[in-house]
């Protein structure tokens, strides 16, 4: 008997937790949540993939979602692991799961998640760390208003550079309001800087013209110095591109702080910084000299994503950081090195590599209303900051991103879900959470496939080439797994960020870098497809002859898609399945970015195949059949609430495409007549998003659609 996901996989209803889900994704999944890792997927997507993979095609899968399961006879195979979304859901439904990484990063990091750990003990050790450094490191942050000594929660700075023509300092501000609400419609208050005597002052935010209450100096507020590519001096009026001045320097620009932000009363104040910050600082610097030697100086490697930092003459990870970052992340690594429990230190040596993510001079602000910072990964690229924003380290009651904070909301969080992991009920909005029907994460890993097969092992976790195994063949009940995309992030040259950090204190790995040759990853779509064939050929010898390879996957590039379909058919496989499930939250920062933003992922169900032959059997692609299905699986999730964008309705519409090439038994066929339908989908679009507008219409005001909606015209 075949399995449900052959069958019918209910995407409305999968959609709408996936929906609930993605809003506060580390307080519904907070175990993939530890520590960063690129491109994650929702966890109750997977859990729905999952499950109707192992269940039977009679199964109804809504009602199954919050049944308890124990398929321990069932093998689950991740070859591109990531942050372990895939191993922990396989875990909590009694699966027995291989996970593989090529980048040690995440495969040390779905280690750590799996181990078991006593929440008591960790506590204890927090605590132990807390004594010993908690004191020390605030006194990095101490400021003083008036003569009452305080702790800074965070410090704004702007990069500066010399003017070519009069020599002088000029701040690089685009304008002179750096701090203002994040939504500034509702809430207008915003804090301005005075270009001349740097008071800071509360203005609004779009005010144009605004005088000084302390030196009476009139100027715009919306307007710095530096506007676009060029900067001009306000000392001498001589515009100089930056780009250009900057190409004449060895190091990045300098910096300095010119406003903190305290707790008083209870309220996040503004200050402008004084001498004493300035003095404290100075006594940092010192310290500092006196440890540099003993932390990694790692050099950045040119890459896709890296070389934008190099570009601003950034060549070290370490540059990345000030003086009192540096200092502070020594003091808690060499505190982590002291832990004697291997398993304890892993995890506390991902704690503070995850809260470097917070803590450097890529870091900006967010606004009023959220949480301070916005982390140097928002845009999933390395963007150097002009206006950097630090946070307190150790932390306070009110801070973000902070040690003690992310110990609270990452560690403590994961743990109690890996003992008693829940499932989310959207339509219960009260309490939401759906305990006892899950099996604990936590299991004993095996060191390789034969201790994982001989003695029973629930989970084996490795890190290489995932075109190369020691996985027996056709082991494999179902490979689950989320392919990196073409020519998107570079996860390896990102995960060097960590990678150093992790290894200085845990010294597991001989390398300097995590890249490797045979990542799948690549900008020439020729090569990324031969690596992605490679991988998918090692699923198909590993994978029984009546398995299932399933991912998920998404693009808005006509390239990203054919080399995806050109490696599942060379690796030996059919698409026999495509559907459109809910993806990253609506309003994530790549999400907003895009040109055509594209909110769903498109799982794609694969069976093996034994088609090489170049006999064309159909040259005709059934059309109707791909229209009637995209409509059928549109009109699904647009009857649960989730709105389709353009780009969605392209994934939706290509995903049944991919369903009918394969009739025509000609890879080479299969291609061409794909990459011409890729380009003819974009002209029917228009009219598609028209018929989707009216279709939502007719369900907001009569409660439900009046008939089917009409996506393409055939």
């Amino acid at each position: 008997m075949g399995k449900a996901i052959l069958n019918n996989l209910p995407i409305g209803n999968l959609s709408r937790i996936a929906e609930k889900e993605s809003w506060r994704k580390e307080i519904y999944r907070p175990l993939y949540y530890i520590h960063k890792w690129w491109a994650k997927r929702l966890g109750s997507v997977f859990r729905g993939i999952l499950l109707s993979c192992c269940l039977s095609e009679t199964a109804d899968l809504s009602q199954e979602y919050y049944n308890f399961h124990n398929f321990s006879d069932i093998t689950i195979f991740d070859p591109f692991m990531g942050s372990g979304v895939t191993i922990g859901e396989a875990i909590k439904l009694g699966c027995r799961v291989i996970g593989r990484d090529i980048n040690p990063v995440p495969a040390s990091m779905v280690e750590t998640l799996l181990t078991k750990y006593e929440k008591r003990e960790i506590k204890t050790v927090y605590n132990q760390i807390q004594d010993k450094l908690k004191k020390k490191i605030l006194s990095f942050y101490k400021t003083r208003i008036g003569n009452h000594e305080t702790t800074a929660l965070y410090y704004f700075w702007v990069k500066h550079i010399d003017c070519p023509q009069c020599g002088k300092q000029v701040d690089l501000f685009n304008k002179f309001i750096f701090s203002s609400h994040v939504a500034p419609k509702k809430n207008s208050t915003a804090r301005s800087i005075c270009p001349k005597c740097e008071n800071i002052s509360i203005v609004d935010y779009e005010d144009t013209e605004f005088c000084c209450d302390i030196c009476s100096n009139v100027y715009n507020p919306q307007a710095g110095n530096i506007k676009g590519a060029f900067v001009s001096c306000p000392y001498c009026t001589y515009h100089f591109k930056l780009v250009e001045q900057m190409k004449k320097l060895e190091f990045p620009l300098n910096y300095r702080m010119y406003a903190k932000i305290i707790l008083r009363n209870n309220q996040k104040t503004y200050f402008p910084i004084d001498d004493f910050d300035r003095q404290v600082y100075e006594q940092i610097k010192l310290e500092y000299e006196s440890i540099k030697d003993h932390l990694p100086n790692h050099q950045i490697m040119p890459g896709h994503n890296t070389n934008q930092a190099i570009k601003h003459n950034y060549r070290y990870w370490r540059q990345m950081f000030n003086e009192r970052q540096l200092l502070s992340i020594y003091c808690i690594a060499n505190e982590i090195k002291k832990i004697a429990n291997q398993d304890t230190k892993k995890l506390f040596a991902f704690l503070l590599s995850g809260v470097l993510e917070f803590n450097n001079m890529f870091c900006s602000f967010k606004g009023e209303g959220s949480g301070a910072v916005r982390h140097m990964f928002s845009h999933h690229i390395l963007k150097p900051e002009r206006t950097p924003f630090e946070a307190n380290i150790w932390g306070t009651q009110k801070s973000s991103g902070s040690f003690s904070s992310l110990f609270k909301s990452r560690i403590l969080r994961a743990l109690e879900y890996k003992e008693s992991p829940f499932e989310i009920n959207p339509n219960n909005r009260a309490n939401p959470k759906v305990y006892g029907i899950n099996n604990p994460i936590v299991c004993e890993i095996a060191k390789d496939f034969m201790d994982f097969k001989k003695f029973q092992k629930k989970a084996y976790i490795s890190c290489g080439d995932s075109s190369c195994t020691d996985i027996a063949d056709k082991s494999i009940n179902a490979i689950v797994t989320d392919p990196p995309f073409f020519d998107n992030v570079h996860y390896s040259e990102l995960a060097d960020f960590f990678h150093i950090w992790i290894n200085y204190i845990l010294k597991n790995s001989s390398q300097a870098s995590t890249r490797r040759k045979e990542e799948v990853q690549d900008i020439n779509p020729l090569l990324f497809a031969q690596k992605l064939t490679y991988v998918f050929k090692e699923c198909h010898r590993v994978l029984k002859d009546e398995g299932l390879l399933v991912f998920t996957y998404h693009h808005s590039r006509p390239e990203g898609w054919t080399t995806v379909y050109e490696a599942i058919r060379k690796a030996g496989f059919n698409v026999t399945q495509t559907y459109p499930i809910k993806a990253e939250m609506s309003v994530s920062v790549p999400v907003q970015q895009a040109k055509i933003p594209i909110h769903l992922d498109l799982i794609i169900v694969c069976q093996k195949s034994d088609v090489y032959c170049d006999t064309v059997i159909d040259t005709n692609i059934d059309h109707e059949r791909v229209v009637a299905c995209s409509q059928k699986q549109a009109n699904e999730l647009i009857d649960a609430n989730i709105n389709l964008s353009k780009g969605d309705i392209k994934v939706i519409y290509l995903g049944r495409t991919m369903t009918e090439l394969s009739r025509l038994n000609n890879i080479t066929e299969e291609l061409s007549e794909f990459t011409k339908i890729i380009y003819d989908s974009d002209s029917i679009l228009d009219d598609s998003m028209q018929n989707a507008k009216e279709y939502r219409q007719s369900i907001e005001i009569q409660g439900q659609g009046t008939g089917q909606l009409i996506l393409f015209e055939t």
